[in-house]
């Protein structure tokens, strides 16, 4: 079983989406309340229907997951037919695409992306097919990342990551270094003792590869007071990126980084595995897999410039709901995840996939059931991470240039190389 690490982005859908979209405008089924909103009550023994999900393989046990929901639901829905389809990572964007392209909706989708299915047309808003318990229930920092670029609910958050600064304690010690550092000038200071260090010690980790540039430079963005958004555009060439990109590169050119930006995150990983790495930014499966090696390590937020709160990336999937001008179907949908959310359904799925919760009470439980100090920072980091803009439909484009062309600061002007990404998001959008 290939596990999988979370992975910001999908496969743009947006030509598929609009191919099959183009055929007229949705309708308001009819079981939506006065407000055009609220789904009306239904007969639980009496809503006679059939609907599908579409799903990833986060685990050898998401079937079996998924299943258990499944059989509790049908106690309650029995004359409701629910047809399960569990994929892996690989290629999941594909299938999703034949499904669409045959005009197959699955009633439910569970994925890492919505922008493109929602700008097409294909979505109903999440919060018209759950109940306003449901979305209550849901950490309200995670829930937002589920909100699009037109500030409709289009997604549910269904499991979470968090990515911290991730520091070799023994390390630090060995070089005379208190505390984590907080601000750029205190991580250029750790990072140069940890180099002096000798033995092949890297100070910082800066992962720039294909695999997740986009979330490292969205960091150091995000610490240099900016941001990519700018009302429905994202723009990638601004003052303060500018600024964040020129501290990057005084990094790597002082010999403070791994020689190589283009690595992935695993490229990276390894050397905090083999004892060699000060710090890295990471998720939880870094800390386990340092932590397996003997390495000691503990979290911090990652440092920003002028060293303040710090700041934290979150990864969330998500649940959307297809319209399929059903009534009974959206009824059902709206029922299944509702009990797939509560806590007596929700803590056995989540728990499947190795990840974090999303709901308020699953977190809570799971610090309070937290061994490690570390195990709590990640859940702890929940409440207050920061997330890439994946609702807007730019998204896609802004991420593909930079996980292709972030690496080049090491060489380039920093200024030119963000103007250069700019022109490649203009040119797609």
């Amino acid at each position: 079983m290939k596990k999988r690490v979370f992975k910001i982005g999908a496969v743009a859908l947006v030509s598929a989406f609009a191919l099959s979209a183009c055929g007229g405008t949705t309708e308001s089924p009819s079981n939506e309340g006065s407000n055009g909103s609220a789904p009306a009550a239904v007969d639980p023994a009496n809503l006679e229907t059939e609907i599908s999900i579409l799903a990833p393989s986060y685990a050898d046990s998401s079937k079996s997951d998924w299943d258990a929901i499944i059989a509790k639901f049908n106690e309650t829905y029995p004359k409701v037919k629910v047809n399960l389809q569990i994929e892996g990572w690989d290629g999941f964007a594909e299938k999703i695409s034949a499904r669409i392209q045959a005009g197959d909706y699955p009633d439910i989708l569970n994925d890492n992306a919505f922008a493109a299915s929602a700008d097409a047309g294909l979505l109903y808003p999440i919060d018209e097919v759950v109940s306003a318990d449901t979305i209550a229930a849901i950490e309200p920092s995670l829930l937002a990342n589920g909100v699009g670029a037109d500030g409709t609910q289009w997604a549910a958050p269904d499991i979470a990551s968090a990515r911290m600064l991730i520091y070799n304690t023994d390390l630090f010690e060995k070089a005379g270094i208190a505390a984590a550092p907080k601000s750029w000038a205190e991580m250029e200071d750790a990072a140069t003792k940890l180099v002096a260090l000798g033995d092949g010690t890297v100070g910082y980790g800066m992962p720039l590869g294909s695999e997740e540039a986009q979330v490292e430079s969205s960091l150091w963005l995000w610490g240099a007071g900016g941001t990519w958004v700018d009302g429905e555009n994202l723009v990638a060439d601004t003052p303060e990126a500018v600024e964040a990109f020129t501290e990057m590169k005084k990094l790597h050119s002082e010999g403070l980084t791994q020689p190589k930006l283009e690595d992935n995150r695993q490229d990276v990983a390894n050397l905090m595995h083999a004892g060699k790495l000060g710090m890295i930014v990471g998720h939880s499966q870094i800390v386990a897999d340092a932590e397996a090696q003997g390495i000691n390590v503990a979290l911090a937020p990652v440092p920003d410039k002028a060293g303040g709160d710090g700041v934290t990336t979150g990864v969330t999937d998500f649940i959307v709901a297809f319209n399929n001008e059903d009534a009974d179907r959206k009824a059902a949908t709206g029922a299944l995840l509702d009990l797939m959310y509560s806590d007596a359904m929700y803590e056995g799925w989540y728990k499947g996939t190795k990840l974090l919760p999303v709901t308020t009470s699953m977190i809570e439980k799971a610090k309070a059931d937290a061994t490690t100090d570390n195990e709590k920072g990640f859940l702890e980091a929940l409440s207050i991470v920061k997330f890439l803009p994946v609702g807007n439909t730019q998204w896609d484009a802004l991420q593909t240039s930079l996980q292709g062309n972030a690496y080049r600061v090491g060489t380039d002007d920093p200024a030119a190389l963000l103007k250069e990404i700019q022109a490649q998001v203009d040119a797609q959008s």
